[in-house]
């Protein structure tokens, strides 16, 4: 993994000036190389952390065999030396680096080839002979791209950091904001971020750009499987049987590296799942980081020491992290710094104290289970919109089983009903639930704000939620934190249940096979049962690192106090409630997550210079 950044355009001091203010900005991405390619119209920029080819045929910008194409790249390609033998079989290779299979690769196939990779990327290649630049990013996006539009220019790079100008005053994206302030929504802004003129550039597309173009005509590659809910396959032994191969498949592919390699194991099915795999294949040392929560009902150390006791593996090498030690006065702005954005939760905070631990202990790659909840239906709002679906097609024996094992209660089962029935209504209903919330914002800060985002969670298609969960509200924010926290500590994070093929085929499966006996993702515990102990396949709580938002921030009572009185987003008379919850002591997690949301956007704007 590594930084990247370009610059296309006429103005050859201004792509000059571009690289000197990226390289700095970007160097935590790549602390072990650096290289710049300038020519008429381009300059291509390239930090680098050296995980495969460690010597100097890794180098980039990469300059392709025939001559004409200059790569730089963010990622890894697991599949690359697969490519080389079906695609490039007659080629004669300098090195071992995924980086000279795809500028390779590219110079034959162009676009073609980014249906047959698996992996993650951010991709730049200047064309020479057509002077224009090759874009592309992974299918989940992975890897960040932001660009920027500036005096018939554009500007891509890693992170945003390098897309604003020394002195700058940058417009907020007013509606973004005034979503996470009142419902905490940050992941659904598509192409756009919380800055006006700064956007992303689509995950699953790629692009041609030149200096004419005012707009970026993004082309998709790979969406999601279209498929509707007939025609689908039982979850029989065979398809249990594929899934497992398919997961250890990934899971194996990923620890290609020329450096040692960690996992971050909270004790969760998707974790502990990755790592009994790598004890029954891996046959080099595993550096484990986890987190502790002592005297915390939150606390999953029994998991981990499970985990552990399973497998009795002498190469696994076991480093805790105790978060009860977190401090938001001391991490906050810190961690706005590297996140670039508001985020969620204190949880994100724990997630950098696991990769810092990595860093500290020479760790340069960490696979970790994020993913499994998007493409297995694992969190609440996936498997309960299951029930819906299994009362429609009357399958009612299922449905109630279900809504007695995950103890639902009556009020569930009326509204699931009614979504199955009257998925319009229901929705509406939503909405005023959301304008209630809404409520307390300031007028001002709610211009523009409509109820698309309660659209994406329409029940009408069970694979509506599925897709914005992968699209829209929870995964973008992931793989974002997780990629900015990984690179804060230069070190790569590896996602093996984003492998693409997992999900082309978890779409053929029947949807009631995801839930059975109140059991979350089941197929994905059936599939995988053999890896985990027992307690943890029987889980049917989700923690992952939780870290007390309420108690951290009564912890800092007076430091968050003097900040949040510059918090000016919503009705005096809430924020006055607010404040006494928190200077008595007595804070809700609801109300814990309001002074949070607001404090982050009130030191952000601080940070980054917003109007």
């Amino acid at each position: 993994m590594c930084g990247v950044a370009g610059y296309v355009g006429k103005n050859e001091n201004e792509g000059a000036s571009f690289a000197q203010r990226a390289v700095p900005l970007l160097r935590h991405r790549g602390p072990d190389d650096s290289g710049v390619f300038q020519t008429t119209g381009s300059t291509l920029i390239h930090l680098r952390l050296s995980i495969l080819e460690l010597s100097v045929l890794g180098h980039q910008p990469m300059l392709s065999s025939c001559g004409r194409y200059h790569i730089v790249f963010n990622g890894e390609i697991y599949n690359h030396l697969d490519l080389r033998k079906r695609f490039l079989s007659k080629h004669v290779f300098r090195g071992h680096s995924d980086t000279e299979t795809i500028i390779e690769l590219f110079s034959v196939m162009q676009e073609k080839m980014l249906t047959q990779m698996t992996g993650m990327w951010a991709i730049l290649i200047w064309d020479e002979q057509q002077k224009k630049l090759f874009v592309s990013r992974d299918r989940y996006g992975q890897k960040p791209l932001y660009t920027r539009r500036i005096n018939n220019a554009w500007y891509l790079s890693s992170e945003i950091k390098p897309l604003i100008f020394n002195g700058e005053k940058v417009p907020a994206n007013n509606t973004a904001l005034a979503e996470y302030i009142a419902l905490g929504n940050y992941g659904h802004l598509g192409e756009h971020t919380f800055f006006k003129y700064i956007k992303h550039f689509p995950q699953g597309h790629y692009a041609w750009v030149t200096d004419a173009d005012d707009t970026i005509k993004a082309i998709p590659y790979w969406l999601l499987p279209d498929v509707k809910t007939a025609d689908k396959i039982p979850f029989d032994a065979a398809a249990k049987k594929k899934l497992h191969d398919l997961i250890v498949d990934a899971v194996l592919s990923q620890t290609m590296a020329d450096v040692p390699i960690g996992l971050t194991l909270s004790g969760g099915i998707d974790s502990s799942i990755i790592a009994g795999i790598l004890s029954s294949y891996y046959d080099k040392d595993i550096h484990i980081f986890t987190a502790q929560s002592p005297n915390s009902k939150y606390d999953e150390t029994r998991y981990v020491d499970a985990v552990i006791k399973k497998w009795n593996n002498p190469r696994f090498i076991v480093h805790n992290r105790n978060l009860n030690t977190l401090s938001i006065k001391n991490e906050l702005l810190k961690y706005i710094k590297i996140q670039e954005e508001p985020f969620g939760d204190p949880s994100i905070i724990a997630h950098g104290f696991l990769m810092k631990m990595a860093a500290d202990a020479g760790i340069k790659v960490i696979l970790n289970g994020q993913g499994a909840d998007e493409i297995f239906f694992g969190y609440n709002n996936l498997s309960q919109a299951i029930l819906p679906h299994q009362f429609k097609s009357f399958q009612f024996s299922s449905f109630f089983n279900n809504l007695k094992a995950m103890n639902l209660g009556r009020n569930y089962m009326l509204r699931a009903l009614l979504q199955s029935v009257l998925p319009d209504f229901e929705y509406k209903l939503r909405g005023t639930s959301r304008i209630k919330k809404r409520a307390n914002i300031l007028p001002e800060f709610l211009t523009g704000i409509d109820d698309s985002t309660i659209k994406m969670f329409s029940y009408k298609n069970i694979y509506n939620v599925w897709f914005e969960s992968l699209y829209g509200i929870q995964l973008p924010h992931l793989v974002q934190y997780d990629d900015r926290n990984g690179m804060a500590s230069s070190i790569e994070g590896r996602m093996p249940f984003l492998d693409h093929r997992i999900a082309d085929f978890v779409a053929t499966i029947r949807p009631e096979e995801f839930l059975k006996n109140g059991l979350r993702k089941f197929i994905l515990r059936e599939a995988c049962r053999q890896y985990m102990p027992e307690e943890v396949y029987n889980r049917t709580d989700k923690i992952g690192f939780y870290t007390p938002l309420a108690d951290a921030l009564k912890t800092d009572k007076n430091w968050v106090l003097n900040h949040y009185k510059n918090v000016n987003f919503i009705k005096p008379e809430f924020k006055q409630y607010l404040t006494d919850c928190l200077s008595s002591g007595k804070l809700t997690t609801p109300d814990a997550l309001h002074i949070w949301r607001q404090l982050s956007v009130s030191l952000w704007m601080k940070e980054f210079n917003i109007q």
